[in-house]
């Protein structure tokens, strides 16, 4: 159970660029929160649009961090290069290039750019010696790319997240209905229930194994959310409520799986399909929910999968779900990927 744990860990990671929204402080170093004002600029180049020196009064902007390497910020520029445009009469974005590996220097960053075109439609730019990554991501407590800050009218850090979930933040910002306080109580809890999430790993794997103590899990499970009943939808509680779930409650597993991947920014589609592939006598509704976990990783992260094994095992699902007719499609998508594989 801890080796799978492990992988699926080291895949989301690999899917977010070092998940985004991890604790990076170390104990005893404080947190900045939301509402403070907004740390400086340190900037190297600029390499595309204006430059940007301070933050304006009466002007919002977006800061979001990316790299090169990091494949959910390439799949997230046009995006973001959508709302720069939408808000540019009250926003400003800029996406600043951090965590660079030693062997991406400027030119091949501007090349990179260059590429991009009207993708990314925003002012670029590198961070100064690093400082970026430590007066931002790690003095916010962040660590994963891509990752964003939106400041407010005020020059304060208005809010903090995935840029995917801007949609939602620009428009209460812009407009000044944006309650800054509650924002900030509310990252604060997440930050402590975060901790406490991961914190329950070590004691939680006990539980874990073939068959392990899936009954146990769960009610020790039902003891942390007795204190903390927020932490119900949470990454690590809800991999192991799900583990447990498949082997003492399958319909439950479903309806709880369902709603854990709706609760989360990052989806944990393969504690899903690992939990699910390969195992037999389970309802037909766990193996079609473990199908729609493999399809949902094919479209969101397809430089992660192996696009022929992934529709085999996908097959194998449909094939125990009762779908004869999905499982011959997903083999014929099989042979079809293993063609387009074999040819590049």
């Amino acid at each position: 159970m801890l080796i799978k744990l492990t992988r699926q860990i080291r895949l989301l990671t690999a899917i977010i660029c070092c998940a985004a929204g991890a604790q990076a402080q170390q104990p005893g170093v404080k947190v900045k929160m939301l509402g403070e004002p907004a740390p400086s600029l340190y900037i190297s180049d600029w390499i595309k649009g204006n430059r940007v020196t301070a933050f304006e009064k009466g002007r919002v902007y977006v800061v979001e961090f990316w790299a090169t390497w990091c494949k959910p910020c390439i799949a997230g520029m046009p995006h973001l290069s959508e709302l720069a445009e939408k808000y540019k009469k009250d926003v400003t974005v800029l996406g600043i290039s951090i965590y660079e590996r030693k062997e991406t220097t400027l030119p091949v960053i501007e090349k990179f750019v260059a590429g991009m075109g009207d993708k990314m439609s925003y002012n670029v730019a590198t961070e100064k010696n690093n400082l970026m990554a430590e007066n931002w991501m790690k003095a916010y407590g962040e660590r994963g790319i891509p990752y964003s800050f939106v400041i407010d009218q005020q020059g304060r850090v208005a809010w903090a997240g995935p840029p995917k979930n801007l949609d939602n933040v620009l428009p209460q910002i812009v407009s000044g209905t944006w309650d800054i306080k509650d924002a900030a109580e509310k990252r604060k809890e997440w930050q402590r229930l975060s901790k406490i999430d991961s914190d329950i790993i070590p004691m939680m794997n006990t539980y874990m194994g073939n068959p392990g103590n899936p009954t146990g899990a769960l009610k020790k499970i039902d003891s942390i959310l007795s204190r903390d009943p927020g932490l119900k939808y949470y990454p690590k509680v809800g991999h192991f409520t799900f583990y447990a779930l498949t082997k003492t409650d399958p319909e439950k597993a479903v309806e709880f799986g369902k709603e854990w991947l709706k609760h989360n920014d990052y989806p944990p589609f393969s504690t899903i399909t690992d939990a699910v592939t390969g195992k037999n006598n389970l309802p037909a509704s766990l193996y079609l929910l473990a199908a729609d976990s493999y399809q949902a990783q094919l479209n969101l992260y397809p430089w992660s999968m192996d696009f022929p094994d992934t529709y085999k095992k996908m097959a194998d699902l449909y094939v125990k779900a009762g779908d004869k007719d999905k499982a011959a499609e997903m083999l014929r998508k099989a042979d079809s990927a293993t063609v387009k594989k074999t040819d590049h």
